[in-house]
């Protein structure tokens, strides 16, 4: 197994949370690496000129950042089999409920007795028995300064009609929940994909007008690879855009509800006192209700934990410490990870980009970025490519990017053939120049290529006269040029079409013959 590389975007993350005071130990629960390599890229990041309050990093120390990569494998820990403990179930038993034995003083006589076992595979194996002790006291957390944390949860709500479908849908509810003032916001969806949570959160955002420094969200795939406990990966989309916006997401883990408290009750509280018994016509509409129930009815009430009405705690002590909410929509990026193509292009969304034949030759594997306006190619994390978003078929074809011997198939191979075929006279010289002429003249080379032949087979003398007669019906046709030749038509005389005089009226008397008089009568 080859070692792991940290991709960009999760290099920038550390780089942002060392600029924003994060410690070692910290950064290496967060990224899954080794304290030793995270100051790596602490020192790396420092021999760039970042500091640990300085600016954030510009390209070309990101560049810098991503190529040392030097992330080394994680070593992998076993865990003991149900094997290895089945002769020793009841004595482990007995040692912890009867003697009452401490689990550390459990491993230690294990190993006495032969059974090499670690700790921590100690620790699952009596977890699964349900022999371990519960929790039976719990210590309150100190409340979170204004601004500092929000937290996000899903909760289904139930049926409401879609007009769109025509039928029932199943709509969940986004709520985002303020930690200082308990302030919530409701956003109702029928999916968790990830355009539809970045939906939901940036009108989250548009509705405090601010957002929070750290934002503990829903272990929910569209923004969380996996549902690892100990450490929880984010998306790259989901990654990036809190890297836009600049707050840090902290996702929690399954069911584990004690992990975002203060929204875990909101659901609820919006399901049993907004949702049921409501009519709503649509999604649009239950979206609007949603808005004026969090500003009337959930913001006024008192809250049971703080006693005091959230929207008056948030607009008197919150909102002013809120990052800032400039109103510009976020343009969700789609990631693809594709392969150059024998022709030097990539398909990303159903059209073709060219790479760059120098750092991405065929067979490569790239990264794809692609959002309205702008298509990236990175490889390794590095940029090799720019190009404007095409629609759907369309293609972007940079001439640099081929290689310097194939160049002149792409552009200059027209104005060659040009020449060529101008040389076997100047009937033919026109003909090409109209069918070379489009803008995309490296797709009509075959035609030209077959007219050099026609000219070896059929004389430059008659396939200069069958281009002048075809020029004279405006006829650029390759196959129906050959078509003349063929036949020998290209010294027939043209056809001259004499104008005829229009047919006799059908009625023999003029027109003035039938005047109608004012009073009707003729």
């Amino acid at each position: 197994m080859g070692y792991k590389e940290f991709s960009r975007v999760e290099i920038i993350e550390i780089i942002r949370r060392w600029q924003a005071g994060a410690s070692v130990r910290g950064l290496a629960r967060v990224s899954g690496l080794s304290r030793n390599t995270i100051k790596k890229y602490i020192q790396s990041a420092q021999n760039c000129g970042l500091t640990s309050t300085g600016p954030p990093p510009d390209d070309s120390q990101v560049i810098k950042l991503v190529q040392m990569n030097t992330a080394g494998r994680r070593a992998a820990t076993g865990c003991p089999t149900e094997e290895i403990l089945a002769p020793w179930v009841d004595q482990v038993r007995r040692w912890l409920q009867e003697d009452r034995l401490l689990l550390t003083r459990v491993q230690e006589l294990l190993n006495q007795k032969g059974c090499q076992v670690a700790y921590t595979s100690l620790r699952r194996f009596v977890a699964r028995h349900g022999w371990g002790k519960a929790n039976q006291t719990t210590v309150r957390m100190a409340d979170t300064m204004p601004g500092e944390v929000a937290e996000m949860d899903f909760g289904r709500l139930g049926m409401i009609w879609d007009p769109a479908s025509n039928r029932k849908r199943l709509v969940w509810a986004l709520v985002i929940v303020l930690a200082y003032s308990r302030h919530s916001f409701v956003w109702p969806l029928f999916q968790q994909q990830l355009s539809d949570v970045i939906e939901g959160l940036e009108a989250g955002w548009a509705f405090f007008r601010g957002l929070p420094r750290f934002l503990v969200i829903d272990n929910f795939p569209a923004a969380v690879a996996g549902p690892d406990p100990l450490d929880p990966k984010l998306t790259r989309g989901f990654l990036e855009y809190a890297q836009h916006r600049s707050f840090f997401a902290d996702p929690a883990r399954v069911r584990h509800p004690k992990d975002k408290p203060k929204v875990e009750n909101g659901v609820r509280y919006v399901r049993e006192r907004f949702f049921k018994g409501g009519d709503f016509r649509s999604l649009a509409d239950l979206r609007a209700q949603a808005r004026e129930w969090c500003l009337k009815t959930a913001g006024q009430r008192v809250h049971g934990t703080t006693q005091r009405l959230p929207l008056v705690v948030f607009q008197e002590e919150e909102r002013a410490k809120l990052a800032t909410w400039n109103d510009e929509p976020y343009d969700l990026p789609d990631w693809k990870t594709v392969t150059v193509h024998p022709d030097h292009h990539i398909t990303y969304k159903y059209s073709l980009y060219s790479a760059p034949s120098a750092s991405s030759p065929p067979g490569t594997k790239l990264e794809v970025r692609g959002d309205s306006k702008t298509v990236r190619l990175y490889r390794r994390g590095v940029l090799v490519k720019i190009h404007p978003r095409q629609p759907r078929g369309d293609r972007a074809t940079d001439p640099d990017d081929y290689p310097a011997e194939l160049t002149a198939y792409t552009m200059r191979s027209p104005n060659h053939l040009k020449r060529q075929l101008a040389d076997l006279g100047n009937g033919v010289g026109e003909f090409a120049d109209r069918l070379l002429s489009g803008p995309t003249p490296w797709s009509k080379l075959r035609q030209a290529q077959k007219m050099l032949r026609m000219g070896e087979r059929y004389t430059p003398v008659r396939l200069d006269a069958a281009c002048r007669r075809a020029l004279s019906v405006d006829l650029i046709d390759v196959r129906r040029l050959e078509r003349i030749l063929m036949e020998a038509l290209e010294s027939e005389p043209e056809i001259q079409v004499m104008a005829s005089s229009p047919p006799p009226g059908r009625f023999a008397r003029p027109g003035n013959v039938f005047a109608i008089c004012a009073g009707g009568n003729s």
